[in-house]
């Protein structure tokens, strides 16, 4: 199960911490994973300083469909969706992609690594 951190000022939601095993994960908003910890604290202080920051990184966006990682950019996220962008700059006019959970389901990855 997935624990929502939300910041303490405004309460918006800034990722998630799920237990895996013997380890927690620190994830993003739309639950992809920033990092791996030995506990539960651990992956909730690097959610509250690393959450919303990671979203303006470069994301390797793997489509399993057609076998094929591209760099990418998040333009919009939520826990339901995350849109992204496609290149190392969000340019008017790029094209873009919507993944939900089906499409991680389906084999997609979106990773900082």
């Amino acid at each position: 199960m997935r624990i929502p951190i939300h910041r303490d000022s405004d309460h918006e939601l800034l990722g998630f911490v799920i237990s895996v095993a013997d380890r927690w994960r620190a994830l993003t908003v739309f639950g992809g994973v920033l990092a791996t910890f030995a506990s539960r604290s651990e992956a909730h202080a690097h959610v509250v300083r690393r959450g919303l920051p990671a979203l303006a990184a470069h994301w390797q966006y793997y489509d399993a469909g057609a076998d094929q990682w591209h760099t990418c950019l998040i333009q919009e996220a939520n826990e339901r969706t995350v849109t992204i962008v496609f290149g190392y700059a969000s340019e008017q006019g790029a094209p873009t992609k919507t993944l939900t959970d089906n499409d991680f389901a389906r084999g997609d990855i979106l990773t900082l690594e």
